[in-house]
């Protein structure tokens, strides 16, 4: 059985966004594909024509202290970096106790060395502990797409 019939690595941010825009829909973001593969596997997902995975985007897997909205001192994770390197990150220790927390309840080590944290936070399932310690810590997205990037409160991202 075929899940989906076109995969793409893309290689950059803007290499992904025109992959999504020019592969046959629908086409879904991919990095650890821990529920995505699940649910496309026992068809408790639409049907998916493309996957563009983005593990190879250096962008998405940068954990950093960076200038922020937050303040001078904001911790910086990108979505697609593996939820056993948030739990074991120095960085992630030092600012964000309750991520390091969370992401160490996530399923068992297979899946912690696979699964993202941006995984976790756009799945939106309830009991998503990374999202739920992130909500905590009053967190914000860079959220990006064709019309460019922008900084939400990560609240903001869940719909009910």
């Amino acid at each position: 059985m075929t899940l989906w019939n076109q995969y793409y690595l893309a290689k950059s941010l803007p290499d992904a966004l025109q992959a999504l825009q020019r592969l046959p829909s629908p086409a879904r973001v991919v990095a650890g594909g821990t529920d995505l593969l699940l649910e496309l596997q026992q068809g408790r997902s639409a049907p998916v024509e493309s996957l563009v995975d983005i593990t190879a985007v250096p962008e998405l897997r940068k954990l950093e202290v960076r200038p922020g909205c937050q303040g001078p001192d904001s911790l910086f994770v990108g979505a697609g970096v593996p939820l056993s390197q948030v739990a074991s990150h120095a960085l992630v220790w030092q600012h964000a106790q309750a991520l390091v927390d969370a992401c160490r309840l996530i399923g068992g080590p297979q899946v912690r060395n696979s699964a993202t944290l941006g995984g976790n936070v756009a799945h939106a399932l309830p009991a998503a502990d990374g999202s739920i310690a992130l909500l905590a810590l009053d967190a914000h997205a860079e959220v990006t797409d064709a019309a460019g990037s922008r900084i939400v409160p990560l609240a903001d991202l869940y719909l009910g």
